[in-house]
């Protein structure tokens, strides 16, 4: 993995975020590549991409996913497939952080979301 120019940034869905890959820096056409990070006991917001697909690999910690309204616990080298318009959110449910590699195709856009629950403060 090389040094990236990007800083870590939060998602709409509540997530930070550090992206890996992505098409305006590394040239890739049809895939984003980032990790995410949810705080021990703390989830995110349920939400859908429109156009992406996702697969999300587990790093560390330990978690409940929620894909289409089903909910299963996730751990280390767990991988799992989002597809298009599915509503999903994932909760870090151990004393850890959760954190995901997410990989999108179409890449990752902040327009392709779309919350489906209210924005917790």
């Amino acid at each position: 993995m090389t040094e990236h120019s990007a800083d870590e940034y939060t998602t709409l869905d509540g997530s930070r975020v550090l992206e890996l890959i992505r098409p305006e820096r590394e040239g890739s056409r049809n895939l984003s590549l980032a990790r995410a990070v949810i705080d021990a006991g703390r989830s995110t917001i349920r939400h859908r991409h429109r156009a992406s697909e996702e697969v999300y690999y587990v790093l560390a910690g330990e978690g409940a996913l929620e894909i289409g309204g089903a909910i299963e616990p996730v751990a280390p080298g767990d991988a799992r497939l989002i597809p298009p318009g599915v509503e999903h959110r994932v909760t870090a449910i151990g004393a850890q952080p959760l954190v995901i590699l997410c990989a999108c195709s179409p890449p990752y856009r902040h327009d392709d979301t779309e919350l489906t629950e209210p924005v917790r403060t």
